[in-house]
């Protein structure tokens, strides 16, 4: 199943806009206005919205591409993109007027984590909210604010048939809650990932939705993408897409560096001695085999899904597998790269330096974190994964 959107046909009309907007984006850590509004034009954030709400709602693996493609050009912005799974996924518990609300003719960014630390209350005609939760990417720039919380009678959890905790899906508007600036890290600085605060916040019903953990969403309208499990779903449309665009970006800029560099006491440029060309070598291949491999089962996931079918649990845990792979493979090529090109590369003003610093925070998403592998083992071995983190 595939488009006939080309990718990069997609992001090309706005690459120069995200390659000259990164620096200005990094220091007011979120995304400028005016590259939001560009990005939205050009319909980046609608590549998972349902055609019947007017986006583009691409396959699965093409809107991964996409996310790769901006990501070649500006990690934090390539992951912002990527928050664009929720217009698709999580918009499927609303009823069609409310989920046309939000997604508002496609161009909308949804910005939102769980949120464990709210406490939504049972009241005539909808909820309550009130708490504190972290990780909401995109927060500064976001037209709405999506998560599942937990729901509480009075200092107590309530339980669904199954003894686990029964969660509620909202949906409200950035400006009912406050921004806590918190985000002040290595990499992928302008992504807004910042703590938000909501204090006794109203939310209709109609505003809100069934959802369990680990299964998902509890779609009441058709969702290929709520046949995928939560995590898996979230885990494979976040890093990887990102890690991989950030690792081609930093063989580029070690190429275009290497032909320029003159080295100290050895041959006229960085790029005529062995280890700059066994380096680059190198890297060509940790990425583009990790890309191969990603993307192969990627598409017998979606595949498997828009066939009618359900993801098996080995089918979710080769994915996961695919993805590690992607994540670390990414890692290791700028790790080389940057290792490579010296004091040229520890300046902020070099785009490889960036590329470092955002694809290891990219890679410390707990999708595609150590323990990862254990799970996917486990699996492997026929044992149960052990883990909602498949």
């Amino acid at each position: 199943m595939t488009s006939s959107i080309a990718p990069t046909d997609l992001v090309a009309p706005v690459a120069d806009d995200i390659r000259k907007m990164a620096a200005q984006a990094e220091a007011e850590r979120r995304l400028p206005d005016a590259l939001m509004s560009r990005l939205k034009k050009a319909g980046l954030f609608s590549i998972y919205t349902p055609k019947e709400f007017g986006g583009l709602e691409l396959p699965l693996p093409d809107a991964l591409r996409v996310v790769e493609e901006v990501s070649r050009h500006d990690g934090s912005t390539g992951w912002t993109v990527a928050l664009g799974i929720a217009n698709g996924y999580f918009t499927s518990v609303l009823a069609a007027p409310s989920a046309a609300r939000v997604l508002d003719s496609g161009a909308t960014l949804i910005a939102g984590a769980p949120a464990l630390g709210v406490r939504a209350r049972r009241v005539d005609g909808g909820y309550r909210l009130s708490g504190r939760w972290p990780y909401n990417s995109g927060a500064p720039n976001a037209d709405w604010v999506g998560s599942p919380a937990p729901v509480f009678q009075g200092d107590a959890p309530v339980l669904d048939e199954q003894g686990q905790p029964e969660l509620v899906f909202f949906f409200i508007r950035p400006s009912e809650a406050q921004i806590i600036d918190t985000w002040h890290v290595t990499g992928l600085r302008a992504t807004g990932t910042q703590d938000l605060y909501v204090e006794d916040v109203f939310v209709p019903d109609e505003m809100t939705g069934g959802i369990a953990l680990p299964a998902g969403p509890r779609p009441v309208r058709d969702c290929l993408l709520a046949r995928i499990p939560l995590f898996p779903l979230l885990h494979l449309a976040q890093s990887p897409p990102v890690c991989l665009g950030l690792a081609r970006r930093a063989i580029e800029e070690f190429r275009a560096l290497a032909l320029a560099k003159p080295v100290s006491f050895g041959p006229s440029k960085l790029c005529e001695t062995v280890q700059a060309q066994a380096g680059l070598a190198r890297a060509e291949a940790l990425v583009r085999s990790a890309r191969c491999y990603w993307y192969e089962e990627v598409e017998a996931l979606w595949d498997a899904v828009s066939g009618g079918g359900e993801p098996s649990l080995e089918a979710l845990s080769s994915v996961r597998i695919a993805s590690l792979t992607a994540a670390e493979n990414s890692v290791a090529a700028a790790d080389l790269l940057y290792r490579l090109a010296g004091t040229s590369a520890v300046f902020q003003s070099s785009p490889l330096e960036r590329c470092w610093r955002d694809v290891h925070t990219a890679a410390q998403h707990l999708g595609v974190q150590d323990g990862r592998w254990e799970t996917a083992g486990r699996v492997l071995f026929g044992l149960e994964p052990g883990s909602p983190l498949v």
